[in-house]
């Protein structure tokens, strides 16, 4: 067996319990979104501002813990898509992320 498959529902029988990382990134909503949609950034190309978007098409989704809609301007956790993160460690990479330079490294 392996651990859970974020996104995909569990058919095996398998009923032992798992904790799993999630890679999340502060990002600003563009318009009204609710807990849970689906979301991609809004223009395309930039990794800050997220709109609507169709499921599995975007980067991620509207933290699903939140209690209420975010308004437009609102920053808030962004959960990216499971499998979808290239390195982690806490600190993650992602494709449509540009790489953070550590404190004290800059050129």
């Amino acid at each position: 067996m392996t651990g859970p498959v974020l996104g995909s529902l569990v058919t095996d029988g398998d009923r032992r319990r798992d904790a799993v990382h999630v890679a999340v990134a502060p990002v600003t909503a563009a318009e009204a979104l609710d807990p849970g949609q689906h979301v991609g950034f809004a223009p395309a190309g930039q990794a800050e501002v997220v709109g609507p978007a169709d499921p599995g098409r975007g980067v991620g989704v509207v933290d699903p813990f939140l209690t209420a809609p975010v308004r437009p301007g609102e920053r808030f956790w962004l959960f990216l898509y499971p499998n979808t993160v290239t390195s982690l460690r806490h600190v993650w990479t992602h494709p449509a992320f540009a790489p953070r330079v550590p404190a004290g490294k800059e050129g």
